[in-house]
């Protein structure tokens, strides 16, 4: 991720510079004491990834985000300052988060790391909702599946987390005692039917089909699952208990997360305490 550093404070340059050296996903291509010169670099190269100082003689951070967002749009744009009354303004233009000055090292691996998941859900064209009813979408609309168990297919896919999913696990998730629906007809049916639903809307890659076993790509989507388990904060608190809907096989998944989200909310509460 080809990223800059404007700050007027040179040790904090060299003290975010110094970490990004032991992340290889991300290069350092330019460091400015002068917004101006940020500018004129950004216009004629790719910058990926901002970290910013607010408080800057001349232009301030605010106004150089703005600056940077009109060359870039899908920028990663991170505030570094030593004044929460900035955080106000800093959420109105939209920043990508935020750190506050004095950092040390473990802010500024959580800033790189946070910036790595922000970059990799730019790039997805599918999302998949699960908090409350499962839903996916591709390029932010809604897919209509060919049939309920093409759809449940999909979920359990997902919910299996890039791991294989057995014939057998197929059947008893999505039939359970319905043994008419059990047979290699039923199943058979519905895996064509998720795959020319994957077909319609050019997803085809997202499937890998092997002799028994279908399994999610899951380098290729986004969802609100994951991002929870990768400790989003917004996600953690949207889910309220409620995981895919539909399915009573995800059931037991709903007390795990619940207990997961207890532990990261009292994560994060020690660390706002000792900032």
């Amino acid at each position: 991720m080809k990223t800059i550093l404007v700050d007027d404070m040179l040790l904090d340059l060299q003290l975010f510079e110094l970490k990004c050296a032991d992340m290889p996903d991300f290069e350092i291509v330019g460091k400015f004491t002068d917004p101006d010169q940020a500018i004129a670099y950004a216009a004629g190269h790719v910058v990926d990834f901002a970290l910013l100082d607010i408080d800057m003689p001349g232009m301030n951070g605010m106004e150089l985000a703005q600056r940077l967002r009109q060359i870039r749009g899908d920028i990663i744009i991170v505030f570094a300052t030593a004044h929460p009354k900035f955080a106000v303004d800093a959420l109105r233009m939209k920043a990508d988060y935020m750190i506050f000055k004095p950092f040390d090292r473990e802010d500024i691996a959580d800033v790189m790391e946070r910036a790595k998941l922000l970059r990799r859900r730019q790039s997805k064209r599918f999302f998949f909702r699960t908090f409350g009813s499962f839903d996916m979408l591709v390029d932010g609309e809604p897919v209509r599946f060919r049939s309920a168990k093409a759809k449940e297919l999909m979920a359990l896919c997902l919910y299996r987390q890039g791991c294989p999913v057995s014939i057998h696990e197929i059947v008893e998730c999505l039939w359970g005692e319905e043994t008419a629906g059990a047979d290699s007809t039923g199943y058979r049916r519905t895996i064509k039917e998720l795959t020319d639903t994957l077909r319609d809307c050019a997803a085809e890659e997202l499937i890998l089909r092997a002799r028994g076993s279908l399994q999610l790509r899951l380098e290729l989507v986004d969802s609100d699952y994951q991002r929870f388990l990768d400790g989003d904060e917004d996600a953690i608190c949207h889910f309220q208990g409620d995981f895919l809907r539909q399915y009573s096989w995800a059931e037991p998944m709903i007390y795990t997360l619940q207990e997961k989200k207890q532990l990261m909310l009292a994560r994060l509460s020690r660390r706002d305490e000792h900032p």
